[in-house]
């Protein structure tokens, strides 16, 4: 799971990128025009409230990996870099200052709009010169497609927005990584003032209809450099009740499809990432492959009923522990115990 974070120069992605990652910012400053790997936890309230509970000696929080990238520009020596990375990764994050939020965003979405609408032109061009030479289905299926897409473009709609088969999808991804269908987050650096104003936020979703999160980076960089026992009561004072980059996190981790199963006991309490419509065996190879091979069964109680009903003989007692078979398919905050041979 890579995620790039980029934005136009003194958007705030850097001092972003410091928080979330952990690497200096003068670290980061040393090399403006070179990408830069980081990495997070994704701050599951839930694993934290399960590591409460089971005492473990050990907590997992499963992990996505950044990538920064230069100050986005159409122009001069790291464009090449930046549209690559681009087009390598899952999902895009870009950071707009607040005063020209809407500006910046037109600017992004529109250079990866034509950015595709590129692509799909010179595709288009070679299978038109391959169908001269010899016709083929599969070739007029592909220029149907692109033709479909080339429209959508031209009309300055984004790829993602049009309504095609899981397997055009997964074509359109993968053959020819068009970026008008990644995932999106937008980020609105707004001044320390401005941090409850949840309209910020609200506005450019709805015109956007991309996950928004608005945050104070010079904030959260403070944040970040408290001690974990005076966080909480720092917070308190501005009135949040965490820092914005674990929601961040978490939107990210939801705009990849993912959800999160959960593996409970004294020697460690850990979140595993899973495919949305997983099915238990799929989410036991995620453990390991020898699970999902010789999978017998996963004993299974979610989140939801062990906060509710306190321990686990308590969810026994109401009937609420089951056994699930291979093709069961996994929920968010599912707990699950898996039984295999091999």
């Amino acid at each position: 799971m890579r995620i790039v974070i980029l934005g136009l120069p003194q958007a705030g992605q850097q001092e972003l990128f410091s928080v979330i990652s952990g690497v200096p910012l003068d670290t980061i400053r040393q090399k403006p025009m070179e990408a830069q790997v980081g990495s997070c936890n994704v701050r599951d309230p839930r694993i934290t409230k399960l590591s409460q509970m089971y005492k473990p000696k050990k907590t997992t929080y499963t992990r996505i990996e950044y990538l920064l990238l230069p100050d986005f520009t159409t122009q001069g020596p790291s464009k090449s870099l930046i549209l690559t990375e681009l087009r390598n990764a899952d999902e895009l994050c870009w950071v707009a200052q607040a005063g020209s939020a809407e500006a910046d965003i037109n600017t992004f979405l529109a250079e990866l709009i034509i950015n595709d609408l590129m692509l799909v032109e010179k595709r288009l061009e070679n299978i038109n010169r391959e169908l001269k030479s010899r016709q083929s289905d599969e070739r007029l299926k592909e220029k149907a497609l692109m033709e479909l897409c080339q429209k959508q473009l031209n009309l300055e709609q984004p790829v993602s927005a049009l309504e095609m088969s899981d397997e055009q999808k997964k074509q359109l991804r993968t053959t020819y990584q068009f970026l008008t269908i990644k995932p999106i987050v937008l980020v609105v650096n707004v001044p320390e003032d401005k941090i409850k104003d949840a309209s910020i936020a609200l506005a450019i979703r709805e015109k956007y209809h991309h996950p928004c999160v608005q945050l104070s980076a010079g904030l959260e960089a403070e944040i970040g450099q408290l001690a974990e026992s005076e966080r909480g009561e720092f917070m308190k004072e501005l009135g949040i009740d965490e820092p914005a980059v674990d929601k961040l996190s978490r939107l990210v981790y939801e705009g990849l499809g993912l959800i999160s199963f959960f593996t409970v006991g004294e020697d460690e309490v850990r979140a595993w990432p899973v495919r949305r419509s997983a099915s238990a065996a799929e989410a036991g190879g995620v453990i390991h492959t020898d699970i999902a091979k010789g999978f017998v069964r996963a004993e299974h109680f979610t989140y939801d009923d062990l906060i509710a009903l306190g321990s686990e003989d308590k969810i026994k007692e109401a009937g609420k522990f089951s056994l699930k078979g291979r093709d069961y398919i996994v929920q968010d905050g599912d707990i699950l115990s898996f039984r295999f041979n091999v």
